[in-house]
């Protein structure tokens, strides 16, 4: 009798341990850690609740993020998926283990193709799927509101990472929107705090109007926060790229947030998670983009603002 219930107890623990999965989160910085809430949420919302979460994070250093990558690799075993907070994120497993075949899930991604990370995005390819959040594609609309709340700018910076080429592409998009605004739109790259600073106190006397945020590593993961201090510091507007962005001072914002961006890719995982191959399961892009402006914000830059455009704002911070 002993060993019979010992056998069921082996047997009870063994059909556990079966059903338990376990997942590794892999983001370049903190910038992205309410993508990894949203994506946990969402999974729970589903009633996958038997998970691990293994969180690895590069601490916004390039090198650091690939050395993530290699121990993520190297336990890859241990995992049923890999999330990741953003393309350049995927960019590195893809670039360190190409045939890749654990699924991965981009919880928010700019420039996806242009990363290399698919050949399609209805059918992808490299054990890669996701959200693509848009970021690339929404700065033209971004350019345009831009010129419409605050038609006496004319000349911007926007800070960029040459070295990757998604960073290029979204620059450009930004500089030709600009052109078709009337907006002049300068490419800067910085690379810390102190060069931030310098760039940003010496913006006006060089004939600079604002500040509009692309999609770039070093802005995206730490750099921000920077920015909205001293953009504050000197009374320039911010044009940034999520409504979190917006409530921590930016002065508006047009696009998802990193949180619905993880809660929209935990669909995603769910299907994955369910025995979906990933070739079947297509990358969605983003559904729940806004319209945020910070009036406190606005109010101290003392910039010259059209009120009727506040009316479409989906959200007003005050």
């Amino acid at each position: 009798m002993r060993v019979f219930i010992l056998f069921l107890l082996l047997l009870s623990l063994f059909s556990c341990s079966k059903d338990e999965k376990k997942i590794a989160i892999l983001i370049s910085g903190e910038g992205r850690m309410s993508k990894v809430e949203g994506f946990k949420d969402g999974l729970r919302a589903l009633g996958i609740k038997d998970v691990e979460f293994d969180l690895y994070t590069g601490d916004n250093n390039l090198k650091k993020l690939e050395e993530k990558a290699i121990e993520i690799i190297n336990r890859l075993d241990e995992y049923s998926m890999i999330a990741v907070g953003g393309s350049i994120e995927a960019y590195y497993l893809k670039k360190l283990k190409p045939d890749m075949k654990k699924p991965v899930v981009i919880m928010g991604g700019t420039a996806i193709k242009t990363w290399g990370l698919t050949e399609s995005l209805s059918r992808p390819s490299y054990n890669i799927t996701g959200v693509d959040n848009l970021n690339a594609e929404l700065m033209e609309k971004r350019m345009e509101i831009l010129h419409k709340l605050f038609p006496s700018i004319k000349k911007v910076v926007v800070f960029c990472t040459p070295q990757f080429e998604a960073s290029k592409v979204a620059t450009k998009i930004t500089v030709k929107a600009g052109e078709k605004y009337g907006v002049k739109v300068v490419p800067i790259s910085v690379r810390d705090a102190l060069d931030l600073e310098y760039v940003i106190s010496h913006m006006k006397e060089d004939g600079f109007d604002g500040i509009v945020i692309t999609p770039c590593f070093y802005t995206e993961n730490f750099l921000t926060s920077y920015i909205l201090q001293y953009a504050s510091f000197y009374q320039l507007p911010v044009f940034c790229l999520s409504p979190e962005q917006a409530k921590k001072g930016c002065t508006v914002a047009y696009g998802s947030s990193g949180y619905q961006q993880g809660y929209q890719a935990s669909f995603i995982a769910y299907r994955l998670l369910k025995g979906e191959q990933v070739k079947n399961v297509p990358f969605e892009k983003v559904r729940d983009i806004k319209l945020v402006v910070n009036e406190r914000s606005l109010r101290e830059q003392g910039v010259q603002y059209n009120s009727a455009i506040l009316s479409f704002a989906d959200q007003m911070i005050r």
